[in-house]
């Protein structure tokens, strides 16, 4: 009994690691996108520091707060880097079984349905509907046909060009449940206050 108790706090401490992990990279990556300039390594530990520094006093983060202290530590000096570790730490709630690319796909775009509300569209890029759903989001995958994208074995052999509009709020729900996958991850391409266009590869 005790062990399977020890086991469920386990698996939620990866959970609430694995999560806050993704929100302080969104965080970093907003960042770096802001600025006109490449930020070196020192200050971006200083950014996710400085984002994590509240988290370690809050009671929400009280079963990671050693692990999270730990790594904070880790990270500091010449050659420290949070981003790495943090990465490490994205999934760590995921069981390890690989899956072939499509089903990871599928089932990323499921995640994001679920929490967007929205269905994924598929479209050429100069056909693309920008008006839709106006009061929502839009989700589109630029692409003729998905099967392309994927070999006979459903190996991704493509990257896949995804366009996004809507509020910075759902934004970050669309490129955290990419950033929390294991199997991909994301290039931006390009993005304003309305839009973001994103390449979807394996991580």
């Amino acid at each position: 009994m005790q062990s399977s108790k020890q086991a469920k706090l386990s698996a939620d401490a990866n959970q609430l690691l694995s999560e806050l992990a993704v929100h302080a990279l969104l965080h970093l990556h907003f960042k770096i996108h802001a600025s006109p300039r490449n930020l070196p390594t020192k200050e971006r530990n200083d950014l996710l520091q400085k984002w994590l520094k509240p988290k370690l006093k809050s009671n929400r983060y009280k079963l990671i707060k050693k692990p999270l202290k730990s790594l904070t530590q880790q990270a500091k000096g010449e050659s420290g880097n949070l981003e790495i570790l943090l990465e490490r730490c994205v999934g760590a709630d995921k069981p390890s079984n690989p899956q072939p690319h499509l089903d990871s796909y599928l089932l990323l775009i499921n995640e994001i349905e679920k929490k967007l509300g929205t269905t994924v569209l598929l479209s050429r890029p100069e056909k693309v509907d920008l008006s839709h759903d106006q009061h929502g989001c839009l989700l589109c995958v630029l692409s003729e046909n998905l099967n392309q994208h994927f070999d006979d074995n459903n190996a991704l052999i493509a990257p896949i060009s995804m366009l996004f509009r809507g509020p910075l709020s759902q934004r970050s729900l669309f490129l955290g449940s990419i950033y929390a996958s294991n199997t991909f991850h994301y290039d931006v391409q390009y993005q304003d206050d309305q839009f973001v266009r994103i390449t979807l590869d394996l991580a």
